[in-house]
């Protein structure tokens, strides 16, 4: 009987350990905003191995958002103009109350999460360097934050948002190698670490005129100007409409309006029939403001050598003169990239 009776009450606490577990997941986040009215907001985070995006409706610059994480995680807040409301770590368990504001930084307060009162105080002591595009004195006070606090996930985001790669890229490799292998092998990371790969490289690697094909069958000549970043995907019939790419576009296109960045999607279909025959199967929808050419000689163009691509799908970031500031096989890692430079 006492047997009996150890078990059951092992198994009532396996339950209570559980539901714990569960529990500590949900999060739940307040703001107001004195800045917003009532209107969409957006909320673009990376969970799970990947970027995501949340849209809930502000009444009267007041919203709250509840759902589940099994870490921390970066939230950055958009308002429907693409312009950043404001930023804040949440973790599974935390009730976050906030205030952010994009006309007046200074105004922006966090309470529930200590992560996330510590990256707020960051931000406002550096405010004049951020504001004045100081990365000299910015970089060197990110240095001595990671340094002094290596595993806090502030460093990795940090690191990972404000830090500036070209001209330091010595110091950036050594701070990466100080954030905790928990947030980098997550994937939190790996735009930061693309970038620093490709500044390594080369300072001359570049896209400059590619030669394709326009969904009409006449030669099309494209060229990375017309905004001042673009974003370059290799895709096909098997990837095009994957959720992942779909979701990096609809995050990207939240942030960005094709003015200040252009997604063109080059199509690697065997042949223009199948091409034009998966574009028109594409969900209705998915994201709007992609241009579609066709490579027929698909990720081996002589055109993107520069680029050496080595799988679709495959992305590539340059900016208005073709330098790439990212290549790889990674859609969120070319949406983290993107989110760097857009500070």
């Amino acid at each position: 009987m006492k047997r009996n009776l150890l078990r059951i009450f092992s198994f009532l606490m396996l339950l209570a350990a559980v539901a714990s577990c569960s529990g500590s997941r949900e999060f739940r986040l307040d703001v107001a905003s004195d800045d917003i009215g009532t209107q969409n907001v957006t909320l673009v985070y990376y969970s799970d191995g990947a970027y995501k995006a949340q849209t809930v409706s502000a009444i009267d610059g007041k919203f709250t958002v509840i759902g589940s994480l099994d870490a921390p995680a970066f939230i950055e807040v958009f308002v429907g103009n693409g312009t950043l409301l404001g930023e804040l770590i949440v973790e599974g368990g935390d009730h976050v109350e906030a205030r952010l504001s994009a006309l007046n930084p200074e105004n922006i307060s966090v309470r529930g999460n200590d992560d996330a009162e510590e990256l707020e105080e960051f931000l406002k002591d550096n405010r004049p360097l951020i504001q004045k595009n100081d990365f000299d004195a910015l970089n060197r006070n990110i240095g001595n934050y990671i340094r002094e606090n290596p595993r806090d996930f502030v460093s990795a985001v940090l690191l990972n948002n404000y830090y500036t790669v070209n001209g330091y890229e010595a110091e950036a490799a050594e701070l990466l190698q100080l954030i905790p292998s928990k947030w980098r092998e997550g994937g939190f990371t790996l735009g930061f670490e693309q970038m620093l790969s490709v500044t390594l490289a080369s300072d001359t690697l570049a896209v400059d005129t590619v030669r394709a094909f326009a969904p009409v069958d006449t030669a099309a000549l494209f060229t990375p100007s017309g905004a001042p970043y673009t974003l370059m995907m290799l895709t096909d019939d098997k990837s095009r409409g994957a959720d992942s790419i779909r979701t990096v576009v609809s995050v990207l296109r939240a942030g960005a309006p094709a003015s200040k960045l252009r997604i063109v999607d080059f199509g690697c279909d065997r042949d223009t029939m199948l091409w034009k025959t998966a574009l028109r199967n594409l969900p209705e929808d998915y994201p709007a403001d992609v241009e579609r050419l066709w490579l027929a000689a698909g990720p081996a163009s002589a055109d993107l050598a520069g680029a050496a691509p080595t799988d679709v799908p495959f992305f590539i970031l340059a900016d208005s003169a073709g330098h790439m500031v990212y290549r790889g096989c990674s859609a969120t890692g070319a949406r983290a990239a993107y989110g760097r430079i857009k500070r």
